[in-house]
């Protein structure tokens, strides 16, 4: 009786185990994938991507740990395809994870990297962007050998590419031009503080947008390739401004003050009304899908809570909504 009660036992404390260790899923990528990006909570641990399929509206939540069988990390920054590769910058696990963009599978990582914000591809070498290092790392083409640090001297945000000159901005105000080749800084414009979204219209004209809350002010310019302010609009703090966006055409851009508002490139003043509003939502992050007519609009709901994305049309009109992870704040599009 003792030998088959300890057999009982066994079988059952070796069934609860196995029941506890996470097990691998499949899952189905689909025709027009986008992955909805969930931030997470600092110092919680709970970053994750859901899969949205535009065709038929469906979607699988929490596809990393599920395919992977464990967390992603803590506080997942931005997300591009990079090399075909989905690439995961997890900002404060100091990390960037790649994945194989069909299976979601993790094919390798990226660890000590300080504290990454973006990933962006520059020829055949990787440029990643710093919250506190002062510096731009740029590695080889898979990520995994750094090749040169190159100083900012502030914590650096997004980065964009035309040709052999990236512009990065940066938070201290400056947006900085780097020449590609030599990877070096060959210019550097006074925006604002709190510098930290930017974007290239059809002209190549920069668009850059800065909000910082102690002086309260956002402001929106324009600058030309060559170092020459075309525009320059403020906003007070009440209109405080985000995320910045362009259109596919590069024609038009996005950008969160409360709603969401559009601007063409060649107006000469803000716009005055939002093409899209909710009361109580706490809209976060704005993207244009590159291939449909369809904006990706991320709310926070409370920071705590499972957030929305909100899809719409180019002139505002909501289309669908579904909720998404905690604190949903970027998306991948393939």
């Amino acid at each position: 009786m003792r030998l088959l009660t300890a057999i009982m036992v066994t079988f059952f404390f070796v069934s609860a185990c196995r029941k506890e260790k996470p097990l691998s899923e499949k899952v189905n990528v689909g025709n027009l994938p986008v992955l909805v990006l969930n931030e997470g909570n600092f110092m919680w641990g709970n970053a994750g991507i859901d899969l949205y399929s535009i065709d038929s509206g469906t979607l699988q939540s929490d596809v990393y740990s599920k395919v992977n069988g464990k967390p992603l990390g803590d506080v997942l920054q931005s997300g591009s395809i990079i090399n075909g590769d989905v690439w995961l910058v997890v900002n404060n696990s100091g990390k960037i994870v790649v994945l194989d963009s069909q299976t979601l599978k993790e094919k390798y990582s990226i660890a000590g990297l300080g504290s990454p914000r973006y990933a962006v591809r520059v020829g055949d070498k990787i440029w990643i962007s710093d919250l506190y290092s002062g510096k731009i790392q740029i590695r080889n083409s898979d990520g995994k050998q750094l090749i040169k640090s190159v100083h900012t001297g502030a914590w650096s945000e997004q980065i964009v590419t035309a040709g052999n000159d990236v512009w990065v901005a940066c938070y201290d105000g400056w947006l900085r031009k780097f020449d590609a080749s030599a990877m070096s800084v060959s210019d550097s414009n006074y925006v604002g503080k709190g510098l930290r979204w930017i974007g290239i219209d059809k002209n190549n004209h920069i668009w850059a947008l800065a909000s910082f809350n102690d002086s309260g002010y956002s402001r929106l310019q324009q600058w030309t390739a060559h170092g020459k302010k075309l525009k320059s609009f403020s906003m007070p703090l009440s209109g405080y401004a985000s995320s910045l966006c362009m259109n596919p055409g590069k024609d038009s851009l996005y950008y969160i003050a409360g709603g969401v508002y559009k601007m063409g490139i060649d107006d000469e003043k803000l716009p005055t009304q939002p093409i899209f509003s909710k009361p109580g939502a706490n809209f976060y992050h704005i993207a244009q899908h590159p291939r449909r007519n369809l904006l990706f609009l991320c709310d926070a709901a409370d920071y705590v809570s499972k957030g929305k994305v909100h899809l719409l049309g180019s002139g505002g009109n909501e289309v669908r909504s579904f909720t998404a992870g905690i604190i949903p704040s970027g998306f991948v599009f393939y």
